[in-house]
């Protein structure tokens, strides 16, 4: 989690214009494994606690809740960005969130680098301040023992 101490001390104004922009959504491609990539919109929720995305069949399920989220990484990188090698994809429009028990991926391209950087400052933004919290939460747990 090292590398997520630097998002702890992103200027609030930065924080903010991310937050927005992810509350706000954003019009992203989801690459799925064999099929064409489907064009959902992505928003993070008003407690800021889970990425959502639209249209879905099944509602309920689509969603990953922040504290899930085990690491966010840029570009190509992932198992289905390389099987997809006939996709032009940017990297710089390109990333990946790898969330849940199994360490599932979820394969997204923004439209542009800018919207790619955003959301991935924010989420790390927001993974690094729930570490922060769940690591004190344990001290004080383990403290009152």
């Amino acid at each position: 989690m090292a590398d997520l101490e630097v998002y702890k001390n992103l200027s609030p104004e930065k924080v903010e214009r991310c937050m927005s922009v992810m509350q706000s959504g954003t019009q992203m491609i989801k690459l799925k494994r064999g099929t064409k990539g489907l064009v959902r919109l992505f928003y993070l929720d008003e407690h800021r606690t889970r990425l959502r995305w639209r249209p879905s069949r099944k509602s309920e399920k689509a969603k990953i809740l922040i504290d899930s989220i085990y690491k966010v990484t840029e570009g190509r990188q992932s198992e289905i960005f390389h099987r997809q090698a006939e996709g032009n994809f940017d990297p710089s429009c390109c990333f990946t969130i790898y969330h849940g028990n199994h360490m599932e991926s979820l394969d997204l391209i923004t439209s542009n680098p800018e919207e790619a950087r955003t959301w991935i400052t924010g989420l790390k933004y927001l993974m690094a301040g729930i570490s922060d919290e769940d690591s004190l939460a344990k001290r004080q747990r383990t403290h009152d023992h």
